[in-house]
């Protein structure tokens, strides 16, 4: 008895084994050990029985697992935070107080319902989808129901939403409640309240089942192989950390390029004309953190979270309000052009050339570090190659600004 007693006792002191984690520092250099602590200021991590400690501000991304996150089947709904969180679910049963998101029959998460800045409950039409999003920015006194109709257009209406469950919201319309089946919902906007706080978080992590988090204030609870961190709007999170893919940071020496609005965004079609403009500007405009063509940025055998997907002709720019040295960035033809794509990329920063060079196969890969010092205007230009535009689709992975 005493030996299982001694053996009990070792055993609730054993910590498991904690991730191996890929780090990139905003620097440019990357190595790889196992995440033995994270807080808002720095991480550790231990490699060959060293541990080295990070600041923060000097970290690009941690990496947990090189899956790819996958939203899990049924979970059609997308709840946006305030703080910019977004959580693929199941269901939401929401009241004036408190909320519960499920992820599944036996995770869900307790959040403050002054957290939910809106919720989608459905997939839309691309135009039914646009109209959503214009009003999710546009202003308002009140909450609003975003009604979808029978022919697939977008209404909206003002109120008080007091509730959410699986088959409907309740609606208070000038006094009146009224209960309103979600299949004839797009979705719903909740307005902020005027005394929330939002707090500037640390990084954003992103979890297997495609949740996005904005976090901070972390534990790691290495017994329990969790991370336990709060979103910026207060509310509590844990998640196992074998569940986590990814930390993006948000170091203030290091901004990409997909968070920044460009002063101007041009798309010209080789073959001119008003009718083929209009249809396929929307189409061929820059798309951000995803490839156009559908699913995440791809160059190579190599995936990124962050960066832009650009047709040619496209000319991006922006107008830099801060001091930057360097610009860093990996580019690559889209893996699906292989054959077809042929695009000169052009980078020039106060109208000096700083980069022009062909690109016609997605083998021929480019890892730019350009020196940006002093530098107000930067301009990006994916140009016709020698295929007209017919396959050109430039992918340029982790574009980002550094101090």
């Amino acid at each position: 008895m005493q030996i299982w007693n001694a053996l009990v006792v070792l055993m609730s002191h054993v910590v498991i084994g904690l991730p191996i984690a890929d780090v990139a520092l905003i620097d440019g250099s990357q190595f790889n050990g196992e995440l033995t602590a994270i807080s808002d200021t720095e991480v550790k991590i231990t490699a060959d029985g060293q541990t080295q400690a990070i600041a923060s501000e000097q970290l690009q991304a941690i990496v947990l697992s090189k899956k790819q996150p996958t939203i899990p089947e049924g979970n059609n709904i997308t709840v946006t935070l305030h703080d910019g969180s977004e959580l693929k679910a199941k269901s939401v049963l929401a009241t004036t107080s408190n909320a519960r998101v499920m992820i599944g029959d036996e995770l869900s998460y307790r959040l403050k319902s002054d957290s939910i800045a809106s919720i989608q409950f459905k997939p839309l039409a691309e135009q039914a989808q646009e109209d959503y999003d214009r009003i999710l920015k546009g202003e308002s006194t009140g909450d609003v129901i975003i009604i979808l109709r029978p022919s697939g257009a977008i209404d909206e209406l003002e109120g008080i939403v007091e509730r959410v469950d699986n088959e409907a919201v309740t609606f208070n319309f000038d006094g009146d409640r009224i209960p309103i089946e979600l299949s004839k919902l797009a979705g719903v906007k909740l307005l902020k309240s005027g005394s929330l706080k939002i707090l500037k978080t640390t990084c954003e992590l992103t979890d297997l089942r495609g949740n996005r988090w904005r976090a901070y204030r972390f534990n790691l609870n290495a017994p329990e192989t969790a991370l336990e961190f709060e979103t910026g709007l207060g509310d509590k999170i844990s998640l196992q950390l074998d569940q986590i893919q990814k930390f993006q940071f948000a170091s203030s020496n290091l901004v990409y390029l997909s968070d920044l609005s460009p002063e101007n965004a041009e798309w010209t079609p080789y073959l001119t004309g008003r009718l083929i403009r209009n249809r396929l500007n929307q189409l061929y405009a820059p798309v951000k953190d995803r490839s156009a063509n559908g699913g995440p940025i791809r160059i190579g055998e190599q995936e990124f979270t962050k960066g832009l997907s650009l047709r040619s002709k496209t000319v991006l720019t922006y107008r830099l309000t801060e001091e930057f040295n360097s610009l860093q960035l990996t580019t690559g033809l889209a893996v699906e052009t292989k054959g077809r794509g042929h695009v000169d990329l052009i980078i020039l920063g106060d109208n000096k050339q700083l980069f022009r060079d062909s690109i016609a196969d997605p083998a021929d890969i480019r890892q730019l570090d350009l020196d940006i010092t002093g530098v107000r205007r930067l301009s990006i230009t994916v140009d016709y190659g020698k295929n007209l535009d017919f396959g050109d689709l430039l992918h340029l992975g982790d574009a980002k600004l550094i101090k």
